[in-house]
């Protein structure tokens, strides 16, 4: 072998070693994180968590998982709360609010808005009306509101009815969610 071909093999060599180093995976920032805190490397143990590190990202990976509600409460937005039978309104700050006011009967809207849609409608009405005034997708909670509401009763004609003392009298009697209402009509 001559000069030239010894240094064309010494060259032919060096790329393969270059090669062989460049492809022995992706060198990110877990790679390294993990790398450095791996008592064995490599190890399956340590592939596992470089595989889990790569899914939350070096920046988050380590950290503590914050506790259920904790997570929950980041994306609650805080609020106001009505009690349909008093009219209270109470604010929640957080997700627990919500759920204990929620058990006491209270909800998201305010029965102040639906007596004075009642009371524009001339002391009763369907439900369109009560629903352009809060939002289409609240009706669930304005018959739940309406329900709770001791100066309101439904007709059986499914119109809801505002007690006036003079010619509508509702009375509403049991505590259990099935109401029954009696409405009294005066005749002049």
């Amino acid at each position: 072998m001559t000069k030239e071909e010894l240094e064309e093999k010494k060259k032919r060599r060096k790329k393969r070693k270059v090669k062989k180093k460049k492809s022995g995976g992706k060198k990110d920032a877990c790679y390294h994180k993990i790398k450095r805190t791996a008592k064995v490397w490599p190890s399956a143990y340590a592939s596992g968590r470089l595989v889990q590190c790569r899914k939350v990202g070096a920046a988050n990976y380590g950290n503590k998982s914050k506790k259920k509600n904790e997570s929950l409460n980041e994306d609650y937005k805080p609020h106001v709360m009505y009690d349909p039978k008093t009219g209270k309104s109470e604010k929640t700050k957080v997700e627990d609010d919500h759920h204990r006011l929620a058990k006491k009967g209270y909800t998201h809207v305010n029965p102040k808005d639906l007596e004075k849609v009642l009371r524009d409608e001339g002391g009763a009405s369907g439900m369109d009306p009560f629903l352009k005034v809060v939002g289409k997708d609240m009706e669930e909670e304005v018959i739940k509101t309406l329900e709770g509401m001791p100066n309101v009763g439904q007709h059986k004609d499914k119109d809801y009815i505002l007690h006036d003392d003079k010619e509508v009298i509702i009375k509403k009697e049991g505590m259990s969610l099935n109401k029954k209402i009696r409405i009294k009509i005066k005749k002049r």
